[in-house]
């Protein structure tokens, strides 16, 4: 943990509610030291019953496998309860690393990368 605080810092997570809706905006990068703080919110929503969540990733410019992992355990904890977590907003960086890992699919049903697949880049000499 950094004791200085500069982690948690570096990500400002934030909800908004609205019936049986809470949009959760996030602004920072998600990554080993930050993806603790977003999924203690997810949780929350979770525990309180919030059927419909939808994750506002257009503010976080980097998301490693700690915030996949964030979002696809509060997805999976919202669909035992019936509800749902969708993610907008993805910046092309975040994208890309859904896309590379064949995960684009699990986050949204109606999601769909807006630059088509991402596919291996090869070198002239191949």
């Amino acid at each position: 943990m950094d004791p200085s605080g500069d982690a948690l810092q570096r990500l400002d997570v934030s909800v908004k509610t609205q019936a049986q809706r809470a949009v959760v905006h996030v602004r920072g990068e998600v990554d080993l030291a930050t993806a603790e703080l977003l999924g203690a919110v997810l949780d929350e929503i979770a525990a309180v019953g919030g059927p419909w969540v939808e994750v506002d990733l257009g503010q976080v410019p980097f998301m490693d496998c700690s915030g996949l992992r964030v979002l696809f355990r509060a997805k999976q904890r919202l669909q035992e309860r019936g509800g749902t977590l969708t993610v907008f907003g993805l910046r092309p960086q975040v994208e890309r690393l859904l896309c590379a890992l064949g995960l684009d699919h699990r986050l949204d049903e109606t999601w769909r990368p807006a630059r088509g697949p991402v596919t291996p880049r090869r070198s002239a000499d191949a």
